[in-house]
């Protein structure tokens, strides 16, 4: 604070005093009665110390900030429903999958990825290309989206219920093969 305000790192701070007075009685020897009290100014070399570090502490605590913020709006730049269809098409369009055609496929894509995915799912897509690669990820989404979405996507459109990802899972019967299924093609 005090650089901003112009004030050199040599003079006095109210937080970090480099000077202080100092009382102390020195006797002369021999007489040990006499006594002559002294004031003087002491140099408090750890509060040196402390300000130094005090101030790169503040920097670096003022970068990490700005940092977090950058990255959330990031975060919310990323989940935006945009980039989450951007981000599917282009992992469905792949050297390997090309399976984007026409302006019908950017519908499914659509519907693949606000209604099948909605924002957990894809969240946990970007993790996985994230932390493994491109190419698992790119596998997982078009494992999800031939396998478990299209058959649905197709089925729903002579019907009028929706689906999710979590659809999959049975909860009541952990030995179900349709929870076995959808680990193995997450994993």
């Amino acid at each position: 604070m005090y650089f901003y305000l112009g004030i050199s790192w040599d003079t006095e701070t109210r937080l970090f005093p480099k000077t202080t007075l100092c009382d102390f009685t020195v006797r002369e020897f021999g007489h040990p009665k006499l006594a002559h009290e002294y004031t003087v100014p002491c140099v408090l070399p750890m509060n040196l110390f402390n300000q130094q570090m005090f101030t790169v502490l503040y920097f670096w605590y003022t970068m990490i900030i700005l940092l977090n913020i950058g990255d959330f709006f990031l975060w919310l730049y990323t989940f935006s429903p945009q980039n989450r269809r951007a981000f599917i098409r282009k992992r469905l369009h792949s050297k390997k999958h090309s399976l984007i055609n026409d302006i019908n496929e950017l519908s499914k894509i659509s519907a693949f990825t606000h209604d099948y995915l909605e924002a957990d799912g894809f969240f946990i897509l970007t993790l996985i290309k994230d932390n493994s690669s491109d190419y698992v990820a790119t596998e997982v989404i078009h494992r999800l989206y031939t396998e478990r979405f299209l058959p649905r996507y197709l089925h729903e459109t002579t019907t009028t219920t929706t689906s999710t990802i979590y659809d999959d899972i049975d909860m009541r019967n952990d030995t179900d093969s349709k929870r076995s299924h959808l680990c193995s093609l997450i994993c």
